[in-house]
C-alpha cells in the first residue's frame, strides 16, 4: 500500500475556509469602495446585488455626475439598475449615457444588449465597433456575430 501524504489534506483544511471567505470580503469591499462611510454594519455575508446597492443620496450624486458627462458614474448607475433594481429601461438609459461618454465596457454591454434583444443590429454594430476601436479585445468577436446576424437578416449568407 502506498503512503499517503496527509500534509495536503491539512493544508486544504486550513486554506478552504479562507478561500470561501474571499467573495464575501470582495463584495463588502466593493460595496464601500466609493463611500467608506457606507460600510456594512454587520459582518453577515451580502449578495452580489447588495454590492451594487446605492442609497438615495449616492444615486442622486451619481445621476448629477453622469448627466454632467461622467462615464464611470453612468456605468455605475447601469450596474445598479442591472443588479440591485432590475430596471431594464433605466439600465439601457445609463448604459447609453456611459457608452456615449466613451466607457468601453458600457459600449460593449450596450452592443451586446441590443444584439441579444434583436432591437437594432445597426446600432449594436456601431457600439461593438466603438468598443473595439477603444481597445476592448472581446468586442471584435461580438462585432463579427452582429455582422453575421445583419447579413442573415438581409437574406444573404454571412
Amino acid at each position: 500500500m502506498k503512503n499517503i501524504d496527509l500534509r495536503f489534506g491539512v493544508k486544504l483544511a486550513v486554506l478552504l475556509p479562507l478561500l470561501l471567505n474571499l467573495p464575501v470580503s470582495y463584495a463588502t469591499e466593493n460595496q464601500t469602495m466609493d463611500k467608506p462611510e457606507a460600510a456594512p454594519t454587520s459582518s453577515s455575508p451580502i449578495s452580489g446585488a447588495q454590492s451594487y446597492a446605492l442609497t438615495d443620496a449616492q444615486r442622486a450624486g451619481l445621476v448629477a455626475k453622469a448627466e454632467a458627462g461622467d462615464a464611470e458614474a453612468a456605468f455605475r448607475l447601469s450596474l445598479y439598475y442591472t443588479f440591485a433594481s432590475s430596471d431594464k429601461a433605466q439600465r439601457t438609459r445609463w448604459l447609453t449615457v456611459a457608452a456615449k461618454a466613451g466607457h468601453v465596457v458600457a459600449q460593449h454591454n450596450l452592443a451586446y444588449d441590443l444584439y441579444m434583444n434583436g432591437k437594432d443590429l445597426a446600432e449594436s454594430a456601431h457600439w461593438a465597433a466603438e468598443s473595439a476601436k477603444n481597445g476592448n479585445s472581446e468586442a471584435g468577436g461580438l462585432l463579427k456575430e452582429i455582422e453575421a446576424a445583419r447579413a442573415n437578416a438581409r437574406g444573404s449568407r454571412p
